[in-house]
């Protein structure tokens, strides 16, 4: 007995599907988010079903898959500008499971954020777990971007920048700072140019910041 063809296989190669202008979409190499949160609108509960299949269909993912590994990647976007809060969960055990490396991870990184707020607690809570430092940092940009100002978001950035060693690594926690922090980053970091030492082309690249920060160019 053949196996069932997928169903995202099934909507690509029959016009009559329901699904086929989605999977068409998403499979797009073409992909455009805000494009395609227009094209899709009118079936976006069904689309929403779509894309989680998609999430869910690890054949999908490699580069040599088709769609070239970005039809699950489409569909982290279009989730998230649609705001699915009913998908935050399957989003946050990419994040979870995903290594940062991939380019999954880092679209659903970048993209989490438009939820806001309610991403910040099981961010920090996956924290906790993640001993990685690229992870951490991951982490903390993300929440930045999702919770400016928020006194968890901030508390954790800042412990996180204290604890960076490699120069890179505390040039880009400082713009998380300023990014996560935008009331009080800029006196914070101003501090620690006074009471830490730095290399040379830390505190030049700090300043640099700290001033485009103060010029509202950051």
């Amino acid at each position: 007995m053949s196996e069932e063809m997928p169903i995202w296989r099934q909507a690509i190669k029959d016009e009559k599907h329901p699904l086929h202008r989605a999977a068409w979409t998403l499979f797009s190499k073409d992909f455009d988010v805000a494009s395609a949160g227009s094209r899709l609108e009118a079936q976006k509960d069904d689309v929403v079903g779509f894309c989680t299949l998609l999430l869910d269909s690890r054949e999908l993912y490699p580069e040599s898959a088709l769609g070239g590994g970005n039809a699950p990647v489409h569909a982290v976007q279009l989730l998230c500008m649609w705001k699915v809060e009913a998908a935050i969960p399957r989003l946050l055990q990419i994040l979870d499971e995903e290594s940062w490396e991939t380019i999954i991870y880092g679209t659903t990184a970048d993209y989490i954020e438009a939820f806001g707020p309610v991403v910040v607690e099981p961010l920090l809570e996956m924290a906790t777990r993640k001993t990685g430092d690229q992870e951490q940092v991951a982490i903390a940009g993300t929440l930045a971007d999702a919770a400016p100002g928020d006194p968890r978001v901030v508390s954790f950035i800042h412990k996180l920048f204290d604890s960076r060693k490699q120069d890179f690594e505390i040039i880009y926690m400082a713009e998380t700072v300023l990014a996560g922090d935008p009331e009080g980053g800029v006196t914070w970091l101003e501090s620690r140019l006074r009471t830490h030492k730095y290399s040379k082309d830390v505190h030049k690249k700090i300043e640099q910041n700290i001033a485009s920060a103060k010029a509202g160019r950051f």
